[in-house]
Formats: structure tokens, sequence, C-alpha cells
């Protein structure tokens, strides 16, 4: 780490490691920030967040919203660290079937699990944001992963080795920014878990907040792995925590993988000499564009679930076709088995119901899976970036 980038306004200090570098420590959160200078890209986020808010409740089912934002979400996030695999490969990897699987795909189905856990624990057990919720999260996101991608790396447990982002093959003393040792990561993570359950926390807009947990969590770099998918997934949790979302919609990943290289520097400029005007900017813009795709996609689901129904209703009287369309706008990847639970009908029935969809373009049959798995392509596809 090029220690003579930070300058007199850097945001923490630098402390000896044993590997002959030093290493950065962030100052506990909040810093001082210039809120006038913010007023207009505040608003425009907001505005931005409360047209997404509005646009779920034309959904006759908002949750149907989620899935799909999630997939993407895990996708591109995980995408960001390198882990690339398919729309449909993932949702065989969700619905179960790891051994068809390949092992990207049950990394990124363990980030929807991993989220989907989290906000479990916020909304039903109604914890906080805690150390809990955050190790959790950790520990389901590099469950049954192989040992190259972390499994073996104190999976749900913040590290007890020094790590180094932008430097792991090349080691530590060439990194690009060293985050701080064990003992000081902790103390940090205390902090920021104090940070985040203060008290007084509403005197600071949310969005603002979102912005300098995000920062101060990338920096610290609790984990010796996987810490770049929790800290976004932290956004997200946040945001529902906090109330911006009855429903957990709001996902930055998929405008950030776009924006990747200014992301890591525009967090790496705020530690080397407090730029914390620009990256904030830089925060709400991609929060305001990600609100905007959300938008589109309810839009598309709106028009693509009253086309689909249309079209089942022209061909057939059936009942069970119109409740299986609805039924694929929540997960767009059925059985026989999953249609029988649904309708409690036979397999013949189930699986003629699944052949009027067939028919009618919307179901399409996938791979030689056992049991036979049938994809919705057309909603899979729903969340894609235009």
């Amino acid at each position: 780490m090029d220690v003579s980038l930070f300058g007199p306004f850097k945001t923490g200090e630098l402390v000896d490691t044993p590997y002959s570098v030093k290493a950065f420590v962030p100052y506990p959160l909040p810093p001082e920030i210039d809120l006038a200078k913010l007023i207009v890209p505040l608003q425009n986020a907001r505005d931005a967040i409360a047209e997404l808010r509005g646009a779920s409740r034309r959904l006759s089912n908002p949750n149907i919203l989620v899935r799909p934002l999630q997939r993407r979400e895990a996708l591109t996030s995980s995408a960001m660290e390198g882990t690339f695999t398919t729309d449909d490969d993932l949702l065989i990897a969700d619905a179960g079937m790891d051994e068809a699987s390949d092992q990207a795909s049950i990394e990124v189905r363990n980030y929807l699990r991993a989220l989907s856990s989290a906000l479990a624990l916020l909304q039903q057990d109604g914890l906080p944001i805690c150390h809990k919720v955050i190790r959790n999260a950790h520990a389901i996101l590099l469950s049954g992963v192989g040992s190259h991608r972390g499994a073996n790396r104190n999976r749900g447990e913040y590290k007890t080795d020094q790590n180094a982002i932008g430097g792991q093959r090349r080691g530590t003393e060439n990194a690009r920014f060293v985050p701080p040792p064990p003992a000081q990561a902790q103390i940090c993570m205390d902090q920021l878990e104090a940070y985040i359950n203060r008290p007084n926390r509403d005197e600071t807009p949310i969005l603002i907040d979102l912005a300098l947990v995000h920062y101060q969590m990338e920096t610290i770099h609790p984990f010796s792995d996987g810490n770049g998918r929790v800290g976004r997934m932290l956004i997200s949790l946040m945001a529902v925590e906090r109330g911006l979302f009855d429903t957990p919609l709001l996902y930055v990943s998929p405008e950030l993988e776009g924006r990747k290289d200014q992301y890591i520097d525009l967090m790496l400029a705020v530690s080397t000499h407090g730029a914390w005007h620009e990256w904030i900017l830089f925060f709400l813009n991609v929060v305001e564009e990600s609100a905007k795709g959300s938008i589109k996609v309810v839009d598309k689901l709106i028009n693509l679930q009253e086309t689909y129904r249309s079209r089942v209703t022209q061909a057939t009287k059936a009942a069970n076709a119109v409740g299986l369309v609805d039924m694929l706008f929540d997960t767009p990847l059925v059985t026989v088995r999953n249609v029988q639970d649904a309708f409690s009908v036979t397999y013949r029935a189930a699986r003629s119901t699944i052949d009027k969809l067939i028919e009618q373009n919307i179901l399409v049959e996938v791979g030689s899976y056992h049991p036979t798995v049938f994809i919705a392509p057309e909603i899979l596809r729903v969340a894609d970036r235009e």
C-alpha cells in the first residue's frame, strides 16, 4: 500500500502490521459533512425511491417484484467478485438441486439465501442490524463452496489474519489497500454496530447513512473473504430496517457493476484524503438510478403478467392455468410436484396444466434434470438490464 497517498485529510490512521507494511484503520463514524451541498442529489434519490414505492403498489402482490430483483442483485454482486453463472443455473441451485449445479451457481444461490435469512432476522425476529445478523449472512454466503472460494476462511467469523485488497496474489506488501488488522477490525465493527443503532440516528438522512456505513464496512473488510458481497447486502438490509421500504426493493449491485472502477477509486479517495462529498454524491446517484431501474422492472412485470393471463384465458378455461401463471411470477421455475402441491391435484392434472403453458410459449423444459424442471424464460429475464 502506497502510504504517500494518505494526506493530511485522511479519514483514519496508519498502523503497523507483522508484514512490514502499514494498514489503514478508519476513524469512527460520523465524519463532518456539509449536508447543504448534498440537498439536490439527496432529494433526487429520495424522489426516485418514493416513485419506486408507488410503483410497487401497482402490483397485485408487491412481493412478486422482490425475487427478480434479488436474483439480479445476487448475480451482479457475485460477478463483481469474479463469480459468474446464469439465471437458469441460479434457479436450479436456488430450487435445492445442488447436485445439478456448479460451484458458481451455488455461490450465487448462497447470496440469495444469506439475504433472505438476514431479512428474516430483522423482520421476523426483530433483531437490529448487529454482529449476529452480519456474521450469519457471511456464514450462509460461504456455505458449501470450495476451499478455494473461502469455505475454510472463518465462515461466519471475523478475520483472524491480516487481509489485503488488490494484493492477495501479489502479497500483502504489494496490495493497493491494507484494511485494519484483526484486533483493530473487531473494535471498528463494534463502533460500526453502535453507529448503526445509535439513539439519534434519525437526525441523519438514511441515504447518507447508507453511504457512510457502506464505506466503513468495505474499509474495515472484517472477513477473510466475502466482504464486498456482505457490504452490498448491508445496503439492502438497512433500507428495510430503517423503513425506506416495507419489502426489500433497493439493490445497488447492478448499477455498481458498470461503474466498478469509479466505485473503488472513490472509496479509496475517502480514505486517502477525505473525499466524503464526492463519494456520497456518487452513492446517491447509484441509489437514484437503481430505483429507476427497478421501476422499469415493475412496468415489465405488470405488462407481462397481463399478457400471459390474457393469452391463457383465451386458450383454456382451466382456472389452474391462470393460477400457475401467477405462481410463476413468484418463482419462474416449477416441477410437476410443485404444481400438484399448489393446487392439490393429481400428477396427470398438474402435468396437463404445465403443458397448456408450454403450448402458449410461457414455459419450457430445461436440461435433463430429475424431476423434470420447467422455466418461464421471459419472467426469468424481466429484471435484466436494458
